[in-house]
């Protein structure tokens, strides 16, 4: 009467996503933080901080090497950023070496540093190998060298 139906591979649900994990603004952490899913932090970091996104708040210091997805800072950092995705907020102040695919600066923001890009992995494009010099006879009989490309 109450059949169930059995849910096929198609349908098994995803797992859902896991909470963002948050460093309130009254915790002080001195050491490196390491996550799949996304961290807040609206207290203190003295480390290294790895996740796939980072927010930084107002309230926030973080001083370390930063290497996420996507970063979006409204606090201050001090250290270096790796990020596809990088926002410095209004109240962003941020001396750092960034190396990203997109920077968003919001006037007000400061920022002081260098700044790098780094390409998107469909833009990255294959360069030929080249092949050792070989020596080629023109015409005339004189020698020139001559650099082929292989594919």
């Amino acid at each position: 009467m109450f059949s169930q139906k059995k849910p096929t591979k198609t349908e098994v649900a995803a797992p859902k996503p896991a909470a963002p994990s948050i460093i309130s603004s009254d915790l002080s952490i001195n050491g490196n933080l390491t996550s799949g899913g996304d961290i807040q932090v609206d207290g203190t970091v003295e480390g290294d901080i790895v996740s796939k996104k980072l927010t930084v708040s107002s309230s926030a210091t973080v001083r370390g090497a930063i290497e996420c997805e996507t970063v979006v800072i409204a606090g201050s950092v001090t250290g270096q950023i790796k990020a596809r995705h990088v926002t410095l907020i209004k109240t962003a102040r941020v001396i750092a070496d960034v190396v990203q695919e997109r920077l968003s600066i919001e006037p007000g923001a400061f920022f002081e540093g260098n700044c790098r890009h780094f390409p998107a992995e469909a833009e990255k494009r294959v360069l030929p190998r080249l092949e050792p010099i070989k020596p080629a006879v023109h015409r005339d009989g004189e020698p020139t060298m001559v650099a082929e490309a292989a594919t």
